[in-house]
């Protein structure tokens, strides 16, 4: 005969739990903290008040998508001082500045290879560079992706960005045909 029912059960149970965790790794609670560091250049006309977003990955297929940065903190500003916005707080994306924002996500073992940006909105926005850190338990942040240089205005409403995990050609930034 077979196993008894109780049996199977526990069986189906246990196979799909390690089917899930195999297919779906993050689900298990592995979240890690990153800081993404956004130069903004000094060029004329560089700064946004638009909604930016992120995406990054490694060579693995780890994704973190930050849909809309928000509450930068301020790492280096030029000499003449910075525009706030309405409301008096400063919305980050100033000419000549660096600001850091949040992001969290699945754990990446791999160096990030991957990184995309995308502007909602019509206002020009030119970064200059842009880097990922993890954000060690006690806040030291450790680099864990190329510098990702841009230094060209970020069209609207598509995702914009380097792909060094997959790349043949060469390193400029290209739009790429991701969903939302």
């Amino acid at each position: 005969m077979g196993l008894p029912l109780p049996m199977k059960i526990k069986t189906s149970i246990l196979i799909i739990f390690i089917v899930f965790v195999t297919i779906f790794p993050t689900a298990s609670g592995n979240n890690c903290s990153y800081s993404v560091e956004i130069e903004t250049t000094c060029a004329p006309s560089a700064e946004t008040e638009d909604h930016v977003g992120v995406r990054f990955s490694d060579s693995l297929g780890n994704l973190i998508v930050v849909k809309h940065l928000k509450n930068p903190k301020l790492v280096y500003a030029p000499k003449a001082g910075l525009k706030k916005q309405a409301g008096g707080a400063y919305g980050g994306f100033q000419r000549c500045a660096i600001d850091v924002f949040e992001a969290s996500g699945p754990c990446m073992s791999r160096r990030v290879c991957s990184l995309y940006l995308k502007k909602v909105g019509s206002d020009d926005w030119r970064p200059g560079w842009v880097k990922v850190l993890h954000r060690q338990d006690g806040g030291h942040a450790e680099p864990v992706s190329y510098t990702f240089y841009f230094r060209t205005f970020v069209p609207e409403n598509v995702w914009y960005g380097f792909d060094y995990c997959h790349s043949r050609g060469g390193f400029r930034p290209h739009a790429a045909g991701f969903g939302g």
